[in-house]
């Protein structure tokens, strides 16, 4: 289904930069052959070497296919606003016809209308292309450390400056490897934590890379060692094979599960994890917050771990805080944060009926291997007693 969604988007794009360009370029027009040959090519060259880096994991292949999803990405961005100019363009070359069979519009008209799109697509394109390669190039590698203060109420004093060192949607894959792991990883070692959580996404479509990232996830120090939980990308690439990895790295795997920490610390708190919301198309259960809860406490503070920020409206008020992902802070957001117009939780901190909801950017991409303001981040979640 997501492949053929892709293939279908990709096409639309391909199709309004035809629409755009065969006005600019009148020659483009008359070989509309040679541009659709030009675009199946394309397309197959794209699947092709998506599946030879899956398959066999082929540096080649995946530079190949990094380069062309930044070029999709850049007809992706530019396709509205180049249908803008196209129609703005088409309805001034309609107000400027003749209104008699015997008045001529000046040549220069159409001139200076072809000149218009000429250089606005051909900006609007140069535009886009080079914030997305600036992306992948740069702002993908440019992680930053968030620090975050949260007053947990009844949390004992004991832990009063407690760390949890926040991770979420990681990806790795063909576009997350050693390197940006590496990376980011190290900035997990800044934050000192006590303790480190992963809110799901470990991996992108394929589970062979969750061995070796939870080998080295599991050798950052912390106190309280880690937990996980799983997200929709885990369950299209194998949540058992993910599951079994992460567990025979020694991360505990939270699956509506719930467990006390820092008890010796005036009591502790309650530490939850559920299901990804989306685990029900994979005949599981889902989030159940209430099992969860059933294996802790009711007079200890909770911190819950939920893949999908949307979730806590389902819970609001039942937990202190919810530590989410998914959204990747919009990734792609050129000048604003386009997420936004579809989700009500998108980065950052939110208050949703008596409990705090925060939503990390995440840690690698999804689709294009690019991020044009909103970086990648680790949250540094510092616990204030209430």
């Amino acid at each position: 289904m997501l492949f053929a969604v892709s293939c279908a988007l990709l096409v639309g794009f391909f199709g309004v930069v035809y629409w755009w360009a065969a006005s600019a370029f009148p020659w483009i027009a008359v070989h509309k052959r040679i541009f659709a040959i030009g675009v199946i090519a394309f397309i197959a060259v794209h699947v092709a070497t998506r599946w030879m880096v899956i398959g066999w994991h082929s540096a080649v292949a995946d530079g190949v296919h990094t380069t062309l999803d930044v070029f999709a990405m850049t007809l992706g961005l530019a396709a509205v606003p180049l249908a803008m100019l196209r129609t703005v363009t088409w309805m001034a070359s309609r107000r400027s016809r003749p209104a008699r069979s015997d008045q001529v519009v000046p040549a220069v008209g159409v001139t200076r209308r072809r000149a218009v799109e000429q250089i606005g697509g051909l900006a609007l394109l140069g535009t886009s292309g080079t914030a997305l390669g600036w992306g992948a190039l740069r702002g993908r590698h440019m992680f930053e450390l968030t620090e975050l203060p949260v007053r947990i109420p009844g949390l004992p004093r004991a832990l009063d400056g407690y760390v949890i060192a926040q991770i979420s949607d990681i990806h790795a894959g063909e576009h997350v490897g050693d390197r940006l792991i590496a990376e980011g990883l190290d900035v997990v070692r800044r934050a000192r934590p006590d303790l480190i959580v992963v809110t799901g996404d470990i991996v992108d479509f394929d589970a062979s890379y969750a061995p070796s990232f939870a080998r080295k996830l599991a050798d950052l120090p912390s106190r309280d060692g880690v937990s996980a939980i799983l997200g929709n990308h885990d369950y299209y690439a194998g949540a058992d094979s993910v599951v079994t990895a992460l567990r025979a790295a020694g991360i505990d795997t939270m699956v509506n599960r719930g467990k006390l920490l820092r008890a010796q610390d005036g009591g502790g708190f309650a530490l939850l994890g559920v299901d990804d919301r989306w685990a029900t198309r994979y005949r599981r259960a889902g989030p159940d917050l209430d099992r969860a809860l059933a294996a802790v406490s009711s007079h200890v503070p909770r911190i819950l771990l939920s893949h999908q920020p949307a979730t806590v409206d389902d819970w609001a008020g039942r937990v202190a805080l919810q530590l989410s992902g998914h959204t990747h802070g919009g990734q792609i957001n050129p000048g604003f944060r386009p997420a936004e117009l579809f989700l009500r939780y998108v980065a950052g901190l939110y208050e949703v009926g008596g409990t705090q909801l925060y939503v990390n950017r995440g840690f690698g991409t999804v689709g294009p291997p690019s991020r044009v303001g909103a970086p990648p981040e680790i949250t540094r979640i510092v616990l204030v007693a209430g």
